[in-house]
């Protein structure tokens, strides 16, 4: 994310009705005081001083805010920096379009949220794998890769959910021969309005937490940001016509190691 101007739009619009305030108020002082040309000019430099200290207060507020919330149609909406595992309601968590549960660093890596999802929070891989087969038991795979020499055989289309306990694990990302992850550009829009309809099944009166999905180089020759896949989630969340239960929340949540990429001023255009 570029740094934030020191003159920008956005502090400039929270600053004008304090500074506002802050003339009326020194203008009501200066009616009762007798002064003289001295003392005309210390109490212009203090009423200088005091309007630069809160410009600048408002700015440096702005350059920390790691947090946000927004209403789209009827839902709150959260983007705040945090760990995922640590937020109450559902989680969800990405797989690829195998369900594979694999962590090797060739499938899946340890250092990815899937790997540390199956490595410190699943207690039973293989309980995992049955329930995963259960639940998908009714669902068409969109192909069956019998030469797979890895991981599971059937693919599922992108955006398929899967409850588990606490979490919603979705078929989020294509793989290729050589086990690595992509998705195609047109992939985007369907696997986000399937994530959203299945969401809205599975949601009950949950409140839902979920990861900022992409990445920069996730599509293969198209260099998105970490900005621009988060419009896309909120672009893709609008357009979906979905809400959540009435004291639900939607929480995306930001990575520290990317929460600096994130414009939390700018995410405020998307609200209602």
């Amino acid at each position: 994310m570029k740094k934030l101007n020191f003159i920008n739009k956005k502090t400039l619009s929270c600053f004008w009705p304090i500074a506002s305030g802050i003339l009326a108020i020194f203008s009501l002082i200066a009616l009762f005081i007798d002064f003289d040309t001295k003392a005309k000019w210390y109490f212009l430099g203090v009423l200088i001083f005091v309007l630069i200290v809160t410009y600048v207060s408002i700015y440096i507020s702005h350059r920390k805010k790691k947090k946000v919330t927004l209403k789209i149609r009827q839902t709150k909406i959260v983007i705040k920096e945090g760990d995922i595992f640590e937020q109450e309601g559902k989680k969800l968590i990405s797989f690829n379009e195998y369900f594979d549960t694999i962590v090797d660093d060739k499938i899946i890596a340890k250092g990815s949220l899937n790997g540390i999802f199956i490595e410190n929070h699943v207690e039973d891989i293989k309980e995992l794998d049955e329930h995963l087969k259960n639940e998908l038991n009714d669902r068409v795979p969109k192909f069956v890769d019998e030469q797979r020499p890895n991981g599971k055989k059937f693919k599922y289309d992108l955006g398929t959910i899967v409850p588990y306990g606490d979490y919603l694990l979705l078929a989020y990302s294509r793989f290729d021969s050589n086990n690595r992850a992509y998705m195609n550009k047109e992939d985007i829009p369907v696997c986000y309005m399937n994530m959203w309809n299945e969401i809205d099944i599975y949601r009950a009166s949950y409140s839902i937490n979920m990861p900022l999905l992409g990445g920069k180089n996730f599509i293969r020759g198209i260099s998105y940001t970490a900005m621009q896949w988060l419009e896309l989630i909120l672009w893709s969340f609008r357009v979906s016509e979905v809400n959540l239960a009435k004291n639900a929340t939607l929480n995306i949540i930001i990575h520290e190691s990317t929460v600096d990429e994130i414009d939390f001023l700018k995410l405020k255009d998307y609200s209602d």
